[in-house]
């Protein structure tokens, strides 16, 4: 009799298509190879992060499932984890606190309060109707001075600083149902947040330890995420990316928004800028030929990108995050791959910025060496390590021990 393969899911449902990740669980905890891949366009099903046509949006993940199913051999069925990508529905964040006085006769940290310090810092308030769905310990605090770890420190007073995400339960639970609808019946569904699945995609233990600023640019919000200490102490989202980029230069030079979105995403802006063209050229009424001055499109795609990165700026400012980021800058996401979105981040933030990419990604002939694919990447890697640890999922569990996956990850495979 043949042995069941012990793979895993990932989900993203972007703002224009569905892709889906079925991977084989390493020994250790990693991805051991993509075994499975499917995708499938919805134009108009989700927008902002958020389902906005539940039947086109169901119709389009069983394309992408089934796809994926097909190339894996069949490996859908043996899933019994699935991470599903979430970044709209109202996510906030916020940094919590969970004290424990220390009991033991020798005065030394274990594990125990650890854990009751972190499960402590998750007795919040939250608004009606909203769930916690992840969690990220950001430092402790043992007798006022702050470590990374707490283990094996002597101490009477012990303080876990947790991050905290939440979102509205409502709109989390759409994603949830239509997974659900289309068919997966007997896998535990974890919603991930975004940029936190980008990271432990393709940040590394170094970049986490000296303090790094995640920016994942999408094509209908853009999510972002502080490390500081190996720690997450701020993230969020703004409700702006490269689609409202593509709609202010068909709005500002009277193009079909069709042809501003190829025209970002294809690099030809980039290659005419190269080859020091003055002019685009494209149809207009009656037969005419337009020409349109090159630096409009700059003009125009800079302005919408500056005030994304500027209304990220002024977040972090408001929320005390530390400025001393020694790592720089991981710009990632779809929007990452046009030309001008490096620099405006360098200038923005006053920070070195590389391009994250899902490097280490392989099996099934996918090619996923692309900054979109990291955070999806990412969620197949959380998929990986949470089943090979600790088993199919409790309720809740990836809020339990999310923070351990980037330090085991960034430990064992980088």
């Amino acid at each position: 009799m043949f042995q069941k393969r012990n793979t895993v899911c990932a989900i993203e449902f972007g703002t224009s298509k569905v892709c889906v990740l079925i991977g084989e669980v390493g020994p250790r905890g990693g991805v051991g190879a993509i075994i499975g891949h499917g995708m499938a366009y919805l134009p108009g099903a989700v927008i902002k992060g958020e389902i906005a046509d539940m039947e086109r949006a169901s119709e389009a993940l069983n394309k992408a499932l089934s796809e994926a199913d097909r190339s894996s051999g069949g490996e859908l069925v043996n899933c019994r984890l699935m991470t599903l990508l979430v970044s709209g529905c109202g996510i906030e964040s916020r940094q919590a606190k969970g004290i424990v006085t220390v009991k033991n006769s020798d005065g030394v940290i274990t594990d125990a309060e650890k854990a009751e310090a972190n499960e402590n810092a998750k007795v919040i308030a939250l608004g009606g109707g909203r769930e916690i769905i992840n969690t990220s310990v950001s430092y402790y605090l043992v007798d006022n001075r702050r470590v990374s770890n707490p283990l094996g420190q002597a101490g009477r007073r012990l303080e876990a600083y947790v991050h905290i995400i939440h979102a509205v339960a409502s709109r989390v639970d759409n994603f949830r149902h239509v997974v659900v609808n289309a068919g997966v019946e007997n896998a535990r569904i974890e919603p991930v947040f975004s940029p936190l699945a980008a990271g432990i995609g393709i940040v590394s233990d170094l970049e986490r330890e000296n303090g790094s600023l995640l920016v994942d640019i999408g094509a209908g919000a853009t999510e972002y995420l502080v490390y500081f200490d190996r720690g997450v102490c701020a993230s969020g989202v703004v409700q702006l990316g490269m689609e409202h980029v593509a709609n202010d230069l068909a709005i500002g030079l009277n193009l079909h928004i069709d042809t501003c979105r190829k025209l970002l995403e294809s690099g030809q802006l980039e290659s005419a800028l190269k080859e020091k063209r003055a002019f685009l050229e494209f149809p207009g009424p009656g037969g005419r030929t337009r020409n349109i001055p090159l630096s409009a499109f700059e003009v125009i795609a800079d302005t919408r990108l500056r005030e994304i990165f500027e209304v990220i700026r002024s977040q972090l400012r408001e929320k005390n995050t530390p400025r001393a980021l020694g790592a720089g800058g991981i710009l990632t996401g779809g929007g990452a791959e046009y030309f001008r979105c490096r620099e405006l981040f360098c200038d923005v933030f006053d920070l070195d910025c590389r391009i994250g990419i899902p490097a280490d990604a392989g099996g099934a002939g996918t090619d996923l060496a692309s900054p979109r694919f990291s955070a999806l990447w990412g969620a197949l890697k959380v998929a990986a390590f949470f089943q090979q640890n600790y088993g199919i999922a409790p309720e809740g569990g990836l809020k339990k021990v999310f923070s351990s996956v980037g330090k085991f990850l960034g430990r064992g495979e980088r």
